[in-house]
C-alpha cells in the first residue's frame, strides 16, 4: 500500500506533468483539464446568447457545476502537492503559501470563486461573473509559459520599453494638443477638449482608424497625416523591443538547457534518474520534444568525438 507521500508525490508529477513513469496519466489529465477549460469558455460565449440561454441554460448550469467540482479538487490537490515543490530550504507550509500566492494558484483560485460569488452573493452581475469565467482559460497556463516568458521578455527590456512608451506617450499628448487647436471650433463634440482629441489620436496611432472622428479642416488633416506617419514608427519600436526580447528569452532557455544536458551527460549515459531531470529541464524551459532529443544527440555526439580525438603533443590545447 503506498505512503501519502508517495501518493503525493506521484499526484504531483502527474498535475506537474514531471514524471517520465507517469506521463501517460499527466498527459490524459492535461487533455481533460484543456478540453473542461476550453469547453467553459464556449459555455460563457453561448450563455451570452438569450436563445441560448432561455434553451440550454440548465445544461450550461449543470456543466458549470461539474467543471467547478472538478477545479476545485484539482486546486485542494494542487495545494496539497506543493509540498513537493523543490525548495529545499522551505517548510512545507511554507511551499504550500507559496504557490496559493502564485500566479498559477490565484488562477486556479479565480477558476472556482464566481461559481462560490454567485452561490453566496445572488444579486451580484451576472456579467461580472462571465467576464471572470473566461479567465478561466489563463488555467492552461500549466502547460504553456508563454505569459511567463512574455513578462519576463519585456522586464528584461524594462529600459527600451518605458523608453519607446514615454515616446509614445509623447506622440499621442503632442498631436492630441495640435488637433485640438485645429478642429475644436469646427468639431467642438469630437475635439472640444484634449481628453476627447486623445481619443482620435490613439486609433490613429495604432492604425485601428475607427472613422467615426475625422478632421475636416486643411491643417487637421495635415496632422493627421503627421499623426498616421509617427504611429508606424513608434508603434514598430514597441513591437520590436517585445518581439527581439522574447525571441531572446527563447535563445537564453535554448542555451540554459543545452548546458544543464550538458552537465548530466558528463559520463556520456543516460540512465531513469537522468532521464527524469532532463524531462523536468525541458518542461521548465519550454523546450520541445523533438528539440530537447536533437540537442541531447549532438552533445552525445561532440562528447564521442572528443573522447576519441588525438591528444594533443605535450599535453597542450589545441
Amino acid at each position: 500500500m503506498n505512503s501519502p507521500a508517495s501518493l503525493r508525490r506521484r499526484l504531483f508529477q502527474i498535475l506537474e506533468n514531471q514524471s517520465h513513469e507517469h506521463r501517460q496519466a499527466a498527459w490524459l489529465f492535461s487533455w481533460v483539464l484543456t478540453l473542461i477549460v476550453l469547453g467553459n469558455v464556449v459555455a460563457v460565449v453561448l450563455e451570452s446568447v438569450p436563445s441560448i440561454e432561455a434553451r440550454y441554460g440548465r445544461a450550461l448550469a449543470i456543466f458549470d457545476a461539474l467543471s467547478v467540482l472538478f477545479f476545485s479538487v484539482e486546486y485542494l490537490l494542487r495545494i496539497w502537492t506543493a509540498a513537493e515543490r523543490q525548495h529545499a530550504h522551505h517548510s512545507v507550509r511554507r511551499r504550500r503559501i507559496g504557490y496559493v500566492l502564485s500566479f498559477h494558484g490565484l488562477v486556479d483560485l479565480l477558476a472556482v470563486l464566481p461559481f462560490f460569488l454567485q452561490a453566496l452573493v445572488p444579486g451580484l452581475d451576472l456579467r461580472f461573473l462571465r467576464v471572470m469565467r473566461v479567465m478561466r482559460i489563463l488555467k492552461l497556463s500549466h502547460y504553456s509559459t508563454a505569459l511567463e516568458d512574455l513578462m519576463a521578455s519585456i522586464y528584461a527590456e524594462r529600459g527600451a520599453f518605458i523608453s519607446a512608451l514615454y515616446l509614445l506617450a509623447i506622440t499621442i499628448l503632442f498631436t492630441a494638443c495640435l488637433m485640438h487647436f485645429a478642429e475644436h471650433d469646427l468639431q467642438a463634440e469630437q475635439f472640444g477638449t484634449i481628453p476627447q482629441a486623445m481619443w482620435w489620436s490613439i486609433i490613429t496611432i495604432t492604425t485601428v482608424g475607427y472613422g467615426d472622428v475625422t478632421p475636416i479642416s486643411a491643417w487637421g488633416k495635415v496632422i493627421g497625416s503627421f499623426t498616421a506617419l509617427s504611429g508606424v514608427f513608434t508603434v514598430a519600436l514597441l513591437t520590436g523591443i517585445v518581439a527581439s526580447a522574447f525571441a531572446s528569452r527563447v535563445r537564453t532557455q535554448e542555451i540554459e538547457f543545452t548546458t544543464e544536458v550538458e552537465e548530466v551527460l558528463k559520463d556520456g549515459h543516460l540512465d531513469e534518474q537522468e532521464k527524469r531531470t532532463i524531462e523536468h529541464l525541458r518542461t521548465e524551459y519550454n523546450i520541445t520534444e523533438d528539440h530537447a532529443r536533437a540537442i541531447i544527440r549532438q552533445i552525445i555526439e561532440e562528447q564521442s568525438l572528443y573522447k576519441h580525438s588525438p591528444a594533443p603533443p605535450d599535453g597542450k590545447l589545441p
